[in-house]
This record gives C-alpha cells, structure tokens and sequence, in this order.
C-alpha cells in the first residue's frame, strides 16, 4: 500500500523484519542449588536479573524489549529503514529510526496535528500499556500494528515516554555543553513564561546554524537520524500551534528530558531553561538542519550495527523481501494516505512550508 505526501524528496522506508527469537526462562535446576558460597551473591543475582552480564548468551537470545532500553540495543531487532533517493533516482539507506517511534509519528502526522493540546492531553492508562506491550513484544515490536481502537492521545503518550525513558537522551551526554554553547549567555529573562527564551542582540544566528549543522554531523549516526526525524515531527505540530495550541516552547517543555538534558541539572532552573532553550531553537530552525538528511548513504559500519547488533545481542537482518513505501512530492498539497492503520510508511515534513506538510 502506498501513500502520497509533500515532501523534498522521494523517501520510501521499510520495516524491518524481525527474526523470532525463542523464550526462554531461568534454569531452573543449576539456578535451585548454587554450587558454592562464594557464588551465592552471582547466583542470586541471576535470580533476580536473568538478563545480567552473566547470562549474556541468553541475553542475545532474548531482546529486552524497547521501553528503558539503549538506543543502540533496541534498534537492531525494531527498526525502519529510511530510504532517499539521490538526484539520479535510485534509492539508498539513509538511516534508521525505531519502529515505534516511525509508528506513532505518522500516525499522529496523519490524524492530530489540528487536536488542541495534543501532547499535554492524557490518553488511556490501559490502552498505552496495551500498545507499549505491542511495541515492546517480539517478534514484530509493533510492525503492522492496527491503530483501530486507539486514540492520537494514546499515541502522543506512548511516543513521549518512549524517549524520556531511553536511558541516555537522543543527544549523547559527551555533547550535552557543546550543544548548548552557542545559547549560552544569550537567552535573556523573559517577562513570563509564557513569552519563552528570547535571545539578545549579540547573538549569531549564522553562527549558530553552522555549530549545529557541525555538531549534528558529529553524533552517533543513530543519535542523528532519530534527533532529526523527532524535530520534523516537532516542527510539524509547532507549524500549526494556531489550532493544536503546542508551539515550539510547548513541544520543548514535553520533550526537552528525552532530547538534551543531563541528570546533573535535573534540578537547576537556569540549565533546564538553557536546555529548553537549546530544543526551542532545533525546532523553530529545523529546516537549516535537514543537510544531515540529503545526499549522504548510511555508512557501513552504521548497517552493520543495525543488522548485527552492538557486541553481544543476535539480531535480524533486515529482510530484502520487505516491500518499500514511497513517497513522492506532490504539486502543492499532500493527499492522505489510504490507511493509516495498516501503512508502515515514515512521512517527512517539507523544508521550508511545514504548515501542509501533515
């Protein structure tokens, strides 16, 4: 099934096919007796932790699923594929972003960018553990899933703790003052909160788009792909903050944790605000970013971690049967899709006009 919308280019993206993985449960016998006092401490946190440093051979058998777990884990076994095509036409990986994430951003594209107070709005408690089980469970980690039953708020939700709950935040912490160097100093007090940061006259806009442009470049491949797919996502609802009430201050007080934050300033309102300040600006300039996005293949390191997995973990390959989505650009307005239910397509907001890009 194929969807159109408005985009730079063509994309197309595939889901990856996950091989099963077999269960599997303590054992049981050698886990009954530990053979030796000394061993007791090691055997009882086995116990406890079946997947601990000790049980790695399992702990390759059996993926731990998506929700608190490292980025780099996750997205070997629940990824998409981001497909571009180059000026020639032909298609190449760009990148990867997890499923989840692919998911619930089109999803939410699709059908909520109008729905006033999107993010801030609750969805249903025991629908967003249905769906975080279904995004969680092997072997599909919610490829195909059927969003008849859920609302936009379960989605909104369930997107949003995935990434305040990944245990380093999309900028790698090693990055953490160098993404906010180049606000620092500049964001001046506001007269309400409601006015959001405002940054003084000796600030260097181009200066500043040139950093990020460097520092973006500079990230973790994976880190990169999924910060850019997540500020498209975000530049799309701010695009339409008239109706859905979540301009780029909104967005950035939701995802600010997810995105940059430190746990050493968990508690300090002068660096949460710095940080906010820091994602208030990706947003709002997202488009001077998205070079990351063109022209540039996945390296092969990159597809052999996804692929392979980071050290340990046995994962799956991702499978060439899988039949792509593509996307074309259209003449002025973008169609819907045909049904968002049951496309496992990634949608990209356009450059510059993001107003009609959902």
């Amino acid at each position: 099934m194929s969807a159109e919308f408005r985009a730079p280019s063509s994309l197309q993206a595939s889901f990856a096919n996950p091989q099963p993985t077999p269960s599997h449960g303590i054992h049981g016998a050698h886990a009954a007796s530990p053979p030796s006092k000394p061993s007791l401490k090691t055997w009882w946190k086995n116990i406890r932790d079946p997947t601990s440093k000790n049980n790695t051979d399992h702990q390759g058998e059996h993926p731990a699923g998506i929700f608190g777990v490292p980025l780099r884990q996750s997205i070997t076994y629940a990824n998409v594929a981001i497909s571009l095509l180059d000026p020639e036409g032909k298609s190449y990986i760009y990148g990867y972003v997890p499923i989840v994430v692919a998911k619930c951003g089109v999803f939410l594209k699709e059908k909520a960018t109008t729905v006033e107070g999107i993010f801030r709005l609750s969805g249903s408690e025991k629908r967003i553990k249905e769906l975080r089980h279904i995004f969680d469970s092997p072997d599909r980690y919610g490829k195909g899933l059927d969003w008849a039953g859920y609302t936009v708020h379960d989605a909104a939700n369930v997107l949003r703790r995935y990434l305040n709950q990944l245990p380093e935040p999309i900028v790698p912490l090693d990055l953490y003052d160098r993404f906010r160097e180049p606000l620092k100093g500049h964001i001046m007090d506001s007269r309400s909160d409601s006015d959001g940061p405002q940054l003084d006259d000796t600030f260097d806009l181009g200066a500043a788009f040139s950093t990020y442009q460097n520092l973006i470049t500079e990230m973790p491949p994976l880190n990169r792909q999924l910060l850019l797919y997540i500020l498209d996502l975000l530049a799309v609802f701010a695009s339409k903050s008239d109706k859905n009430r979540m301009n780029a201050q909104n967005l950035s007080a939701i995802f600010q944790p997810g995105i940059i934050s430190h746990p050493n300033h968990d508690m300090a309102p002068q660096e949460y605000r710095l940080s906010q300040g820091v994602l208030i600006f990706l947003i709002e300039n997202q488009d001077h970013f998205l070079i990351g996005m063109r022209g540039t293949a996945a390296d092969e390191l990159t597809v052999q971690e996804v692929q392979n997995g980071p050290p340990a973990p046995k994962s799956a390959n991702l499978q060439n049967g899988t039949k792509p989505i593509e996307f074309r650009p259209t003449s002025s307005t973008s169609t819907k899709a045909d049904s968002v239910n049951n496309s496992d397509d990634l949608q990209r907001n356009p450059s510059t006009s993001s107003s009609s890009a959902a």
